[in-house]
């Protein structure tokens, strides 16, 4: 018998892309910013399953992430281009998987920016962040939203970067026990 998932609190976050500011922020040196091709899309999952799994503000969701996240991020890596990966040399160390036309209720930040665990503080998730909202901005949108965990750094520092403002806190999503 499965065991029930418990519901993943969330709260969502908007940017009106009408407001950002083209160029104003660029991917810290020697890090490279470029898009994904669609034949790296495990390696894109498995970035952002990394990401997730060894920060301490995503305990516990661990199905959500299987179910919900990494499912987007597949989705998103169908249509080209709609992930951005930042490199280290030739070692992928970020990602930002986005959907320009979200179905209702959607966001378009499939993934958020992950970057792994020893490369965060440096200043690649804000850099990377711009680059997923003018990507969006680039490509007609007007606003852009995304979501995480109510309290965790993202929603406190890396969300709130460029405009963006928590609205109410997201319906919560249940990962279905497999």
């Amino acid at each position: 018998m499965a065991i029930a998932s418990q519901p993943v609190p969330l709260v969502r976050f908007t940017w009106n892309l009408k407001e950002l500011q083209p160029g104003s922020l660029e991917m810290p040196k020697p890090f490279v910013l470029r898009t994904a091709d669609k034949d790296e899309t495990d390696e894109a999952i498995a970035i952002v399953q990394a990401s997730y799994n060894l920060d301490p503000s995503w305990s516990g969701c661990a199905m959500y992430t299987r179910d919900t996240v990494l499912p987007g991020v597949s989705k998103a890596m169908t249509r080209e281009p709609s992930c951005l990966f930042v490199l280290h040399g030739n070692r992928v160390i970020g990602v930002s998987a986005y959907n320009c036309e979200p179905e209702d209720g959607g966001v378009h930040l499939v993934s958020g920016p992950c970057v792994i665990t020893e490369y965060r503080s440096r200043g690649i998730g804000a850099a990377l962040l711009f680059a997923t909202l003018d990507t969006l901005r680039e490509r007609g949108g007007t606003v852009a939203t995304g979501q995480t965990r109510p309290n965790s750094p993202s929603a406190k520092y890396l969300y709130t970067k460029f405009g963006g403002k928590p609205v109410a806190a997201a319906v919560p999503v249940e990962a279905n026990a497999a």
